[in-house]
């Protein structure tokens, strides 16, 4: 008896921590599990299986503490197992971004690659807050601070990747020249999409041309609620893949090749649009 009911509460403890899990990913409010996932699950085990099954769901607590609690157990988990790997791996490369959340809060993210299995693994390894400022070396001291309390040898890093700023490339003070005291056999490289970006800047006339007509389209289309809307109706009538036109943004590098992309999925779709329309590009 003693033994079932070690069993059963191992099973109502781990269906605990599975759904605060999908919680966590999903990135709803922790109240959400007691308030409809819980309920919902009630309703569907007693319609399916019966009032006595529907029973044992009334005892997988789902409430904000307890959602609280099984997220921070498993993140600190999944640190302390990333830790692990990152100590006994032969060889990691680090890369490092600061920016500003929507609050002006600076925060440092630090993304990391190692071997694991003879397979090349990528995961988070820092997300923290810069509260004093943005300067090479307090980038640095943040990172150098995680990595030697969790014992991770700098000797193992081969390359650390940092966008342009002054604060990460700097000679003297910069992220990366700091990380080469630590760090002797490291590599400092620059983010592939900002070379992407500084391309750009340089194409031809023609592509130009054909970059700047296509964010006329989008912004003639767009300007206005009543055109996205019957643009939209039309795309659904012709049974397009996609309803609605993407904004470029020199900000964001990428959306450039998405925009484009997705005018020409539309093609027929803004033909039969600009039809009667007097607009001119």
């Amino acid at each position: 008896m003693e033994k079932k009911f070690k069993t059963d509460n191992q099973k109502i403890t781990e269906a605990s921590y599975k759904v605060s899990y999908r919680i966590a990913l999903a990135g709803e409010a922790h109240v959400i599990g007691e308030l409809l996932i819980k309920p919902c699950v009630h309703d569907i085990v007693s319609c399916v299986l019966g009032g006595s099954y529907s029973k044992q769901v009334e005892s997988v607590s789902l409430s904000n503490n307890n959602v609280k609690k099984r997220i921070i157990d498993i993140a600190d988990d999944i640190e302390l197992e990333l830790i692990s790997r990152l100590q006994a791996c032969n060889a990691y490369a680090l890369q490092l971004d600061e920016s500003t959340d929507v609050s002006g809060l600076a925060i440092l993210l630090v993304f990391v690659r190692y071997d694991f299995n003879k397979k090349i693994e990528e995961d988070l390894l820092l997300c923290e807050s810069v509260n004093i400022d943005t300067m090479g070396e307090t980038i640095f001291n943040c990172t150098d601070n995680f990595m030697t309390t969790h014992e991770i040898n700098w000797g193992k890093c081969i390359e650390v990747c940092s966008d342009g700023a002054k604060a990460m490339t700097g000679k003297v003070s910069g992220v990366v020249a700091r990380s080469q005291n630590v760090a002797k056999n490291y590599n400092g490289t620059h983010w592939i999409l900002h070379r992407y970006a500084l391309v750009t800047k340089g194409i031809s006339a023609t592509f130009k041309s054909v970059l700047d007509e296509a964010v006329k389209i989008i912004s003639f289309i767009k300007s206005k609620p009543l055109q996205s809307c019957i643009f939209k109706a039309m795309c659904e009538d012709m049974g397009s893949l996609h309803t609605t036109l993407l904004f470029h943004t020199e900000f964001r590098w990428l959306s450039r090749g998405k925009m484009l992309v997705r005018i020409f999925e539309l093609l027929k779709e803004l033909m039969a649009y600009f039809i009667g329309h007097k607009f001119e590009l």
